[in-house]
């Protein structure tokens, strides 16, 4: 006959397994899947990001330009030149003029806002000063695009002792002409080009202005033709927005520009 110990034992051991059985072991909840790595690389339109500046003049107007829809399509040059870069560019430029602080009205009038859009472009190596038909005409004005073979050939002679010497020489260069025009007036010449080939060349090439009749203004221009010749070293380009106010006190500008970016070859 089983002692009072050996039932006491039994009734110990069925309790813990029902209460095994009845309440499972709680175990810890699966910690959340990691989430995926931010991109954190610049997209290949970023560089071409949407470009905004305000200011307020000293007389209480706020001016605000944005340089916008901007693109850079490089495409190969029409001649073929190993020397020279073509691309089709887009700019867009949207500008307002109000009242900063309309607790404290400008006591100025407006006399006239102008918003004006453009790229600047810079060439390492360009020609300058160039001689036209008789004329002298610069090979870097807005709208040129020079393109130029230069041979370079000179003589010197001399004659020198201990205590000094005289000499002299002769120095000659000859210039292959060729230009044409993408933006602003045409321009068309032939016959010969004589000058001088100068490094570290830029310029503004304006696309548009337009005059602000209200508050605000827009303008863009897509798809102008920028070709470059002769150019050593590449091309970079930036683009910009400029909004230039006039009042009967005061004169003045913002400029908001793009990221530089070179034309390449594709």
């Amino acid at each position: 006959m089983p002692s009072r110990t050996t039932h006491a034992l039994i009734g110990a051991t069925a309790a813990l397994a029902a209460a095994l059985t009845v309440a499972p072991v709680a175990t810890a909840a699966p910690s959340p899947a990691p989430k995926p790595a931010s991109d954190t690389k610049p997209k290949p339109d970023d560089q071409f990001a949407d470009s905004s500046r305000t200011v307020v003049t000293r007389d209480g107007w706020k001016m605000v330009v944005t340089k916008t829809s901007e693109a850079l399509r490089s495409v190969p040059p029409l001649n073929r030149s190993p020397q020279s870069f073509e691309a089709f560019s887009t700019i867009g430029g949207e500008a307002t003029v109000a009242v900063a602080d309309p607790k404290k009205p400008p006591k100025s009038k407006v006399k006239s806002a102008v918003l004006t859009t453009g790229l600047q472009v810079g060439c390492a190596v360009t020609a300058d000063s160039l001689t036209v038909g008789g004329s002298i005409s610069n090979a870097t004005n807005v709208g040129v695009t020079p393109s130029v073979t230069a041979n370079l050939t000179g003589t010197a002679t001399g004659q020198g002792g201990t205590s000094g010497g005289s000499g002299g020489g002769s120095v000659s260069a000859g210039v292959t002409p060729g230009i044409s025009a993408t933006v602003g007036d045409t321009l068309t010449e032939t016959g010969s080009i004589s000058g001088v080939i100068k490094p570290g060349t830029s310029k503004d090439i304006p696309y548009a202005k337009k005059n602000l009749e209200g508050p605000d203004a827009a303008t863009y221009t897509r798809e102008v033709r920028v070709a470059v010749d002769n150019c050593i070293g590449g091309v970079q380009v930036r683009s910009y927005a400029t909004i230039a106010l006039q009042t009967d006190r005061t004169d003045d500008s913002i400029t908001t520009y793009g990221k530089p970016i070179f034309i390449t070859r594709p």
